[in-house]
């Protein structure tokens, strides 16, 4: 509909309409910040749904954040500038989204700006929607004000898109359809469930290998994201292989070094801009450093390294200061810039440094502060956006703290003692310059992984102090944004509960919990755990289908949406699953496993093609297939321990059956690797066959047998089941049958060269009468 060759339009300014801001009774710090804009904003609801219908104006919608650094120069340059906010008054319904509150809404339409911009991502989100089904026609992320270098500004955008509207209205609306049809079609369409197997998880080992950056650590060019859910994946499906604990160790360690992790005040900033984790976008995610203080606390416990656990105390210590509300919730985020420089706050010339050493009395230090923090090697940064400021430093670690220890002569423990004195004395002047903004919201989800990450860190270092908070947390938002009805809010803030929660919130919040009972064996965090997932499933799963982000039936939404692929939070489907399969490893109860079971089949055809792209959800497989073998006909070979080639299960474990009638139950044998077991009927006078009893003569089986294969076996020509083999048999019990029925079977294993003895054993399933 649109033509890509937007011109200026020749048209006077329209008249100034009336109307107001409607953003200053909001909860959202990034909506609050828009609420003396002169643009007539709305927030994301009816009222600006029934307004543009009303007035038959499209909607620009603008979704962004707190911290994010385009969103405040889109602001700066457009919406506080009056001969813009006349345009977007006179022609369209403004709305504003805080994606942190609205991730459905966010993933919606982040999908519609990628499909018209073939690719291209990223906030601020500005979309042009059709008022009735919210169905977006144009759009793109940041706008400059005006025309600049053969990009269009603004204000361009806006007349063009008016004429259109008003002049050209049905195609603007087939646009829209189109549009709003391959949204739909991306984010529900049903995978296809397919057979997973451990190569699954070396096709994502190796899929990490080769991206692995072996100079700089990581796993991409830049920018480069920290992405903690690869080195989970790595730490736990793949650390006995060389090369992933080279891979795992060596990008921890570039990671911490880098400008990335604040060397001063510890935790991590979001992303480095280069490939050397150098120079970092420079806000602060509660997210990340939830999930990345699990990270280095599972490498202090693979490695023993002190500086994993160094890193984790000082994260622990950061957030604590920082992202800590005082009534026991963690806040949101800290944005990137102070007074509209990115990155002020933590930047530091030698004279800065060497002043604020001088004003604690440790002038002997300067010279080392200026080395092992790379100040003496000359500035790395320039403000990309601000060229009259002179270029300053981001510190970084010049090597590792052990090999820096050895140079200067010293015990790691010295040089950890000096640096830590050091950073204090850099960190009180720090504190007087004017502070980067915090998102001071509590939302579910990301505190679910912060939670998760302290309880995590308190169980491995055995701090309980850190335990201890992530209860603290998770009473705070079980008390204050959990409804009566067991639902869960999605954000807090000033004792202002947000808008219900999400799959996402519900899974990251039972991480929290499960974690919490891991490191205390609390059994009132379990028991939490599994009420929100009652309350979850209802909410959200669709038998045959699976699982939903969002509820049925929500009227500011064009889709039901349900992403699988992980990004810097977990897919909310990946992360049900993985609370699933530890739900069934705590509490021991098959409805866990069999719902984890279904949920993999939901997100097993992108787990099988793409093991990247839902690396969460393939950790997870790995999980399964190390404690649940039997589910996935994994092929083994007879370790030495092992007094039989032959694995045995029953589903289900338990059958309760009436007199008189029958129930069934399946028996999988799993066979090693070169072995066999003979079938029923193995056509060799000598082969002992494969058969079933009940030791009660007031019950009968019947087995449904399937076709075995003819093979040569010490020398005889026999059929034989081997690899795995199901049988499904049906228990007729008559009307004298009572109580425990023992059942067993006897099989005779083999290879190529020989037989062993046969053997009879019971099957482990308890069948009662009743």
């Amino acid at each position: 509909m649109v033509d890509s060759k937007l011109a200026a339009q020749d048209q006077a300014p329209p008249a100034p309409p009336v109307g107001k801001n409607h953003l200053g009774e909001t909860t959202s710090p990034y909506l609050l910040q828009h609420a003396q804009n002169p643009v007539h904003w709305y927030p994301w609801g009816e009222e600006a749904f029934e307004a543009a219908r009303a007035q038959n104006k499209p909607i620009f919608l603008s979704i962004g954040y707190s911290t994010c650094y385009w969103c405040h120069v889109m602001e700066r340059e457009s919406f506080e500038n009056q001969e813009v906010a006349d345009v977007l008054n006179a022609y369209f319904i403004a709305v504003k989204v805080d994606r942190e509150e609205r991730p459905d809404v966010d993933e919606i339409y982040m999908t519609a700006v990628q499909m018209i911009t073939r690719g291209r991502g990223g906030w601020p989100i500005s979309l042009f929607l059709e008022p009735e089904k919210l169905q977006p026609f144009y759009g793109g992320t940041y706008f400059p004000k005006n025309d600049n270098g053969g990009r269009r500004g603004f204000v361009t955008t806006m007349n063009f898109i008016h004429d259109k509207w008003e002049n050209e209205n049905d195609s603007v609306m087939k646009q829209a359809a189109l549009v709003g049809s391959a949204v739909t079609n991306r984010l529900t369409t049903k995978q296809k469930s397919v057979p997973l197997n451990s190569e699954v998880i070396q096709q994502g080992i190796s899929s990490l290998l080769t991206r692995y950056d072996s100079v700089h650590g990581g796993f991409s060019s830049s920018p480069k994201f920290p992405m903690p859910s690869y080195t989970d994946f790595l730490l736990d499906a793949g650390w006995d292989i060389p090369q992933v604990r080279t891979a795992v160790t060596n990008t921890l360690d570039k990671m911490f070094m880098g400008g990335m992790y604040d060397q001063v005040g510890g935790g991590f900033h979001r992303y480095s801009t280069d490939e050397k984790w150098l120079v970092p976008h420079f806000e602060k995610m509660l997210y990340d450093n939830g999930q990345l203080v699990t990270t280095y606390a599972e490498a202090y416990k693979k490695t023993g390294n002190p500086t994993y656990a160094k890193i984790v105390e000082e994260t622990m210590e950061y957030v604590d200061r920082e992202l800590s509300a005082p009534d026991g919730g963690f806040l949101s985020a800290q944005d990137a810039e102070s007074n509209h420089l990115e990155g002020e706050t933590y930047l530091w010339r030698t004279a800065e440094l060497s002043e604020a050493l001088t004003q604690a009395g440790m002038q002997d230090e300067i010279e080392f502060a200026l080395s092992i923090y790379g100040v003496d090697q000359g500035t790395n940064f320039r403000d990309p956006h601000h060229s009259e400021v002179p270029p300053t430093n981001v510190l970084y670690l010049v090597d590792h703290p052990d090999k820096l220890a050895s140079k200067h002569g010293m015990t790691y423990e010295e040089f950890q003692q000096r640096v830590d004195a050091i950073d204090a004395a850099l960190l009180k002047v720090r504190d007087t310059r004017d502070q980067p903004t915090t998102d001071d919201k509590i939302i579910t989800a990301w505190n679910g992984m912060m939670i998760a990450g302290a309880a995590d860190a308190g169980r491995i270092l055995k701090n309980p102090d850190w335990v201890a908070r992530a209860e603290r947390a998770a009473t705070f938002i079980l008390d204050e944004m959990q409804l009566p009805s067991g639902k869960l809010l999605r954000t807090w803030r000033n004792g202002k509960g947000g808008a219900e929660a999400f799959l996402i919130d519900y899974s990251a919040l039972i991480k929290g919990l499960l974690a919490i009972y891991k490191a205390n064996v609390s059994g009132e965090a379990l028991l939490q755990a599994e009420q929100l997932y009652a309350t979850a499933k209802t909410l959200f799963y669709v038998e045959g289908e699976g699982w939903y982000d969002t509820e049925e039936g929500q009227s500011d939404l064009f889709v039901r949406t349900r992403a699988q692929s992980d990004g810097a939070m977990p897919a909310a489907t990946s992360l049900i699953f993985r609370d699933l399969i530890s739900l069934a490893e705590l509490t021991g109860k098959t409805t866990y496993l069999s719902d984890a079971l279904a949920t993999l089949d939901s997100e097993s055809q992108l787990i099988q093609s793409v093991p990247l792209a839902a690396i969460v959800a393939t950790t997870g497989l790995h999980k399964l297939i190390q404690t649940y073998p039997e589910k996935f006909d994994e092929e083994f070979e007879l370790a030495l321990d092992e007094s039989s080639p032959v694995r045995m299960s029953v589903e289900p474990s338990k059958v309760l059956i009436p007199a008189g009638e029958s129930g069934t139950i399946q028996v999988q044998l799993r066979l090693a690797k070169g072995w066999h077991v003979n079938t029923n009927t193995p056509g060799n006078e000598y082969a002992i066959p494969l058969s079933f009893a009940s030791l009660d003569q007031n019950v009968s089986l019947k087995v449904d047998w399937p076709e075995g294969e003819s093979v040569v076996s010490a020398g005889e020509q026999v059929e034989v089941y081997g690899g795995s083999v199901r049988l499904n048999i049906t228990l007729t019990a008559n009307k004298a049958a009572k109580g425990n029925i023992p059942l067993t079977v006897t099989w005779q294993a083999c290879d190529v060269d020989s037989c062993l003895a046969q053997k009879t054993t019971r099957i482990p399933c308890e069948i009662i009468v009743e």
